[in-house]
């Protein structure tokens, strides 16, 4: 396997997107190098698919998304430096284009609303999963007593990703809405306050309690999402109407006063108790397949991503929410986090029995990288652009073992105990002491899936073609395009 050489590489995509005059801005995201062009007719997109390292061109909106996969941090600081141009880290956009306002449109700009604000929160949930792994580890192998400080301060990191959640959402939906972050945490703050906690468990028998007269739903905002979001929604309309009647020379220290005082009204009588009923009526849903029909809900979600999913990449953003209700409610998550367990472990089988039968020298080098992302990291972009793109026969295999390992995780109830319980690194988190067969559950379904992906790769007729002048597009439209 070839090291890159990044510097190289920055020099070859300057040079065939019209060097660092033709850049307005630059950014990435997980997977992706990100150029604003002042001239986007200045992009060679076949050229630049033609590097070595690159799985990928698209074109979203105004910008140039190159798709280099696990290597885009060490590339945007090389891309940085060889072309003078200072950038940052963006969220992931599902399509840029959704002007039009039809209900599928509306749908598709709220997910990716809920994606962009979601996707700066994940690494937090990822350290929530790490840490419960020291604890299952601890507990299971070393010896490590429940009853000590280390455990209470190594479970309280655990725990606060999730029971802090709401501050964190608050902070990136500011910046999504244009407020001004310490207003929107504070909000946020004031859900999650001792003293509201304290009205809750008091109330809980009768479920309001007042605010200046004004009926107030008594519930738990710990984990939750939504109903921060809605609130900081509207707080960006509160807060441009005060800048507007608010004089100069007054508004430094009346319009935050006023600010705090309207939306904590707003907020805990209408927008928080929304968000927690809507939220509420969505995990009940979910139970209702769960309980009714256990194998369908994680087929169903997952052949959704395979087939019209593919035309939003990152929707599965806006879905994590889920999981942390799951988690603070249940204690585990047999849905997001199983869904995506077939996102990314079958890539990641389909990418290395790959590598061992192309005869394709950069298709080794794009698969082996792409299995150790998608196995050991959880990343399944890699994968999906450098190899099931290009290869739809292998699309339609690793569709069939993920609905499959979808299937048999239904049927058999396998759960995941921590955020980020999707990949082979984190195996661990499949176990609990009260449920110690489920971590079996996980590892038949991995062999499932290894057989499967291995007998379709290995006995299925293909091709990797190193130089595909065709746009990166998902494989339906591939296969159905005309000579």
């Amino acid at each position: 396997m070839a090291k890159l050489d990044y510097k190289a590489m920055s020099k070859d995509i300057l040079s065939h997107v019209g060097g660092s005059e033709n850049l307005a801005n630059v950014n990435h995201c997980a997977t992706r190098l990100r150029l604003k062009l002042k001239d986007s007719e200045k992009a060679n997109k076949a050229e630049l698919k033609k590097i070595d390292g690159v799985l990928g061109v698209e074109v979203a909106g105004q910008e140039t998304q190159i798709i280099v996969g696990q290597i885009i941090e060490d590339l945007f600081l090389a891309f940085e430096e060889e072309s003078g141009v200072k950038g940052g880290v963006v969220d992931e956009n599902l399509d840029p284009n959704l002007s039009k306002k039809t209900p599928v449109t509306l749908f598709l700009s709220f997910l990716q609303l809920m994606a962009g604000i979601m996707s700066p929160v994940i690494p937090t949930l990822i350290i929530a999963g790490f840490f419960s792994l020291i604890l299952t580890l601890g507990t299971t192998l070393f010896g490590l007593d429940a009853t000590t400080s280390t455990y209470t301060i190594l479970y309280n990191i655990s725990q606060a990703p999730f029971y802090f959640l709401p501050i964190m959402v608050a902070y990136t939906s500011a910046r999504k809405f244009n407020v001004e972050a310490p207003m929107a945490m504070l909000l946020a703050g004031i859900l999650l306050y001792p003293g509201w906690v304290d009205l809750v468990n008091a109330g809980s028998n009768s479920g309001f309690t007042s605010y200046f007269g004004i009926p107030v739903y008594l519930c738990a905002y710990n984990a939750s999402t939504l109903p921060i979001v809605l609130s900081v929604w509207i707080m960006s309309k509160v807060d441009g109407v005060l800048k507007k009647i608010i004089p100069n020379t007054i508004r430094y220290f009346l319009k935050p006063v006023c600010l705090i005082f309207i939306m904590s009204i707003i907020t805990l009588s209408l927008t928080g108790p929304l968000g927690y009923l809507i939220t509420d009526y969505i995990a009940a849903g979910i139970n209702f397949v769960r309980e009714n029909v256990p194998w369908l809900t994680v087929p169903a979600i997952y052949l959704f991503s395979a087939t019209f999913g593919i035309f939003c990449p990152g929707f599965h953003l806006a879905l994590i929410p889920i999981a942390t209700t799951n988690f603070s409610t249940l204690g585990y998550d047999d849905v997001i986090n199983m869904w995506f367990f077939s996102g990314t472990t079958v890539p990641g089988f389909t990418a290395l029995w790959f590598s061992i039968k192309t005869k394709s020298v950069k298709g080794r080098n794009v698969g082996i990288p792409a299995a150790i992302a998608a196995l050991f990291g959880g990343i399944s972009e890699p994968t999906m652009y450098g190899i099931l793109y290009k290869v739809p026969i292998l699309y339609i295999v690793n569709t069939i073992a993920g609905t499959a390992l979808a299937i048999f995780n239904g049927i058999v109830g396998t759960k995941a105990y921590a955020y980020g319980a999707y990949y082979l690194t984190n195996l661990p988190l499949f176990y609990s002491e009260s449920d110690p067969g489920n971590l079996y559950k996980a590892l038949i379904g991995i062999a499932i899936v290894a057989v499967i992906t291995f007998v379709g790769v290995m006995f299925t007729k293909w091709e990797y073609l190193e130089d595909d002048d065709a746009s990166v597009a998902p494989p339906t439209m591939k296969l159905f395009k005309k000579d």
